[in-house]
């Protein structure tokens, strides 16, 4: 769930109300974005036009300390500062250029040292051969695609999706510049000559699409070739999002599409999503296009988790989209507290479950002015009970204070205990101890780690009657392979519900005829079709299993009532018609390495082996 950035100015660069107009703009889009990475921060400049014996490739990265997009940025802008100062000429500032590619990381596999923080580059002295990238990725089949670089014999030096990406983007890029040199030799021009005559004919799309043709998972890939061509590629099924948005002045991509509009100023509908299977492409000259590189996927599987938690909710879309996912929990809530109001209170965390929150307590208001109303119509009401009825209202409430800016779902996994035990803070005198029932709204629950340790312990100190949690997101069952770092199965606090469930039933034989099935099937074609691992939840319902995480999640000192409410998975359709890929949910992957990597990571939880990621580390 990375964030990238991608620019390119399109006048030049005298005619911008400042020199580092373009650094400006990067920078904002960083800071819009900075909810999609906090592990690393990388800055890249292109500059078109630099004379021979001097760099055209400008990079800076950081990782520390946290946020690094924010150290990074202003240590560039310190620079410039400088350089001003003593009065050095402005074009040879490194990060004065016409094209730019950022990046936020957020490491969902692999660790957390420079060299895995994006831009990465294959440097070179023949521009057309020099490329960087940055993106937010991850394949599924990277051990397929590293065989394939040994094939065609080259000598890897790392396993990562990101330098398996770059070396395979390498490898047709040189062999079609290696192509267009020969042709161009064959026409008599001399090898200077050749060099603008590759940048002039260069096949991009073909290049795209040879790349890309083995590739399986979710991806958009931005990046820059050394003699000025440029690309954004968004993967077949759109699971990872992109948004460009195209001015007199400006072309640019964004991960966020409020992002764009908002550095912009411009209308959300000036901002436009790039197509499955598409890449927006420029060349040196400027001129751009859209078009497609791969077949697009039948049906789209554009990832729900980014709408539902990942994404900033200033977008118009993703706005309605969770108040929606607010409102339609609100007639199971009012069936839980017997639609009686009066001695309850509503509140949200984290604030990413604010716009949710808001469209929650809208739908309970028209919930209880129903049911006042047909109560009164009932006419058996007493004047005591009249008087009662009438004064209820809706009490939502601010509770809970966040008491930091990091978002601990995303952070490294040795910090994340540590950060969520010391995350929250709440208001006292609101709630009546002992007599109101509370009912927080949250957007998910994933691993269950800042619910046990910090949530629940948190919302204990206001001793209400009893404590009722409410998630957006349907219950979370398997792990994600395309970006969201969640793919240890055992990590799911669903998936230990239901294998606990299992244990109180007596039927852990499901567990071993499930890992039997895996082992028969692997190397087959029904190891990369199926989910094996749908079975484990197969005989318990979902208000078995949530009742069950809430055993789990619940602190041993806590001695009142908790119950969790999970949003029921046909909802997702009603309030995100647009986003399908609903895999950690259901467990329909949209592509063959998702059922692969699924069944291998019950196979290593069944081993024992506890990993981030399902490489080939199992028993067969």
């Amino acid at each position: 769930m990375c964030g990238v950035v991608w620019l390119r100015l399109r006048q030049p660069l005298e005619t911008y109300p400042t020199p580092l107009w373009g650094l400006q703009k990067v920078s904002l889009l960083l800071q819009k974005q900075r909810n999609r990475g906090q592990d690393g921060a990388g800055l890249l400049t292109l500059k078109l036009t630099v004379p021979p014996g001097r760099p055209y490739f400008f990079r800076r990265r950081l990782i520390t300390p946290n946020p690094s997009w924010k150290f990074l940025i202003e240590g560039i802008w310190a620079e410039w500062e400088a350089w001003e100062k003593a009065q050095k000429p402005l074009q040879d500032f490194p990060f004065l250029g016409e094209a730019y590619l950022a990046h936020l990381r957020y490491g969902t596999f692999g660790g957390y040292t420079l060299e895995e923080t994006h831009p990465v580059l294959r440097r070179g002295s023949w521009r057309a051969r020099a490329l960087a990238i940055a993106g937010n990725f991850n394949l599924t089949n990277v051990d397929e695609l590293f065989q394939r670089l040994i094939e065609i014999g080259q000598h890897p030096i790392s396993r990562s999706d990101t330098y398996t990406i770059l070396e395979r983007l390498g490898h047709f890029l040189d062999e079609i510049v290696e192509a267009l040199y020969l042709e161009a030799k064959g026409q008599g021009l001399s090898k200077v000559e050749a060099s603008t005559y590759i940048a002039s004919r260069f096949p991009i799309y073909e290049w795209l699409a040879r790349s890309a043709r083995r590739w399986d998972g979710g991806y958009v890939i931005a990046g820059w070739i050394g003699n000025g061509w440029g690309f954004v590629m968004r993967d077949p099924w759109g699971i990872r999002p992109a948004y460009y948005l195209a001015l007199p002045e400006v072309l640019a991509v964004a991960s966020e599409a409020a992002a764009l509009h908002n550095v912009f100023g411009v209308s959300p509908s000036a901002v436009c999503e790039l197509p499955p299977g598409h890449a927006l492409t420029v060349a040196p000259d400027g001129t751009w296009q859209v078009q497609p590189f791969a077949q697009a996927a039948p049906k789209p599987s554009r990832c729900s988790f980014e709408r539902i938690y990942f994404s900033r909710g200033n977008s118009p879309h993703i706005y309605t989209e969770r108040k929606t996912l607010g409102a339609l929990l609100a007639h199971e809530i009012a069936r839980l507290l017997d639609y009686k109001f009066d001695r309850v209170v509503f509140t949200y965390i984290p604030n990413t479950a604010q716009s949710a929150f808001w469209g929650l307590i809208k739908e309970l208001e028209n919930i209880l002015a129903s049911e006042q109303l047909r109560q009164l119509r009932s006419g058996s009401l007493s004047e005591e009970e009249w008087r009662r009825l009438l004064p209820q209202r809706i009490r939502a409430e601010y509770l809970i204070w966040k008491d930091t800016e990091s978002r601990t779902f995303i952070s490294a996994p040795a910090l994340r205990t540590s950060m969520a035990r010391h995350v929250y803070d709440v208001i006292y005198d609101v709630l009546e101890p002992g007599q109101d029932t509370l009912v927080c709204l949250d957007d998910s629950i994933v691993r269950g780690t800042t619910l046990r340790e910090t949530l629940l312990r948190t919302l204990l100190r206001l001793r209400p009657a009893r404590l009722i949690i409410a998630s957006t997101a349907p219950q979370l069952r398997y792990p994600d392979f395309y970006g969201i770092d969640m793919a240890a199965l055992g990590d799911l606090i669903a998936f230990r519900a239901a294998v606990r469930l299992l244990e109180e039933h007596h039927l852990t034989e499901i567990l071993h005829h499930t890992y039997a099935l895996c082992q028969r099937a692997y190397g087959t074609e029904a190891f990369v079709q199926n989910n094996f691992v749908k079975a484990i939840y197969a005989p318990f319902t979902e208000a078995q299993i949530a009742a069950k995480i809430a055993e789990l999640v619940k602190p041993p000192e806590m001695d009142i009532p908790l119950i969790l409410v999970f949003q029921p998975i046909q909802n997702l359709s009603k309030a995100l018609p647009n986003h399908r890929g609903d895999w950690y949910f259901t467990g329909d992957y949209p592509t063959p390495g998702g059922y692969r990597q699924v069944n291998l990571a019950f196979m290593q939880f069944y081993e024992g082996k506890l990993q981030r990621r399902a490489y080939e580390t199992v028993s067969v």
